[in-house]
């Protein structure tokens, strides 16, 4: 994700997490100005460009992307 070109997301991480013989868990984990500004990104032409190509990579997947969204509480 190019965050340089969005300035509603505040943080990006990339978590790598536990790997097996099948898979290796990566997390990505953003931080955003609003619930409204990430949704405004889904429907961006920065997004398109961002995931033009994650169809090409079928292969690297168990399956497709799980959005989960929190909200913060503290």
């Amino acid at each position: 994700m190019d965050t340089k070109r969005s300035t509603a997301v505040s943080r990006f991480n990339l978590l790598q997490g536990s790997s097996d013989a099948q898979a290796t868990v990566f997390v990505s984990h953003s931080t955003w100005e609003s619930a409204e500004a990430f949704e405004a990104w889904t429907r961006s032409e920065a997004f398109r460009v961002a995931h033009a190509s994650a169809g090409q990579q079928r292969g690297l997947y168990l399956g497709p992307p799980q959005f989960e969204g929190f909200e913060a509480v503290l």
